[in-house]
């Protein structure tokens, strides 16, 4: 999905669409939705208003349609409290980990690996990265609980 097609859905699914998100953000229904119209060039989201329907919404498949369009993901990371477990952060990694190899070894096991089998090694491989970044970031929260270096 890109950007515009993400911010197109964003907008449709919003109670009463355009106009009912628009409503929300403070902005022109007409204007949002020419905004995030997929035929009109001329009327585009800006970053800051993209930012502020993606914190109204809680909807951030925009996000991730601009990092799809860059070739990048997106890694949400939360539950940085002091009641997160680092035990059970290292072993949902070592968890992905395994599910990366497998349908990496499944993948390759007649050599010939089709786009359905790439698909899905994506897929793992992106959770794997999340739940690596996730691990990362409890043991930098603890640091700079403790005055350590981010």
């Amino acid at each position: 999905m890109t950007f515009e097609q993400a911010a197109l859905g964003t907008a449709a699914d919003y109670p009463g669409g355009a106009r009912g998100l628009a409503a929300a953000i403070g902005m022109n229904g007409s204007v949002l939705a020419h905004k995030v119209s997929l035929t009109d060039r001329a009327n585009q989201l800006t970053v800051p208003q993209a930012r502020t329907i993606m914190l109204a919404t809680g909807d951030y498949r925009m996000l991730h349609g601009l990092a799809g369009d860059l070739d990048h993901v997106c890694v949400r990371v939360t539950g940085l409290g002091d009641s997160e477990c680092v035990g059970k952060s290292i072993s949902e990694t070592a968890r992905e980990f395994g599910e990366f190899l497998t349908a990496v070894t499944v993948a390759v096991a007649d050599d010939d690996v089709i786009p359905n089998e790439m698909r899905r090694i994506d897929r793992e491989l992106t959770e794997m990265i999340a739940a690596a970044n996730h691990l990362r970031a409890l043991c930098a929260a603890m640091g700079r609980r403790r005055g350590g270096r981010k």
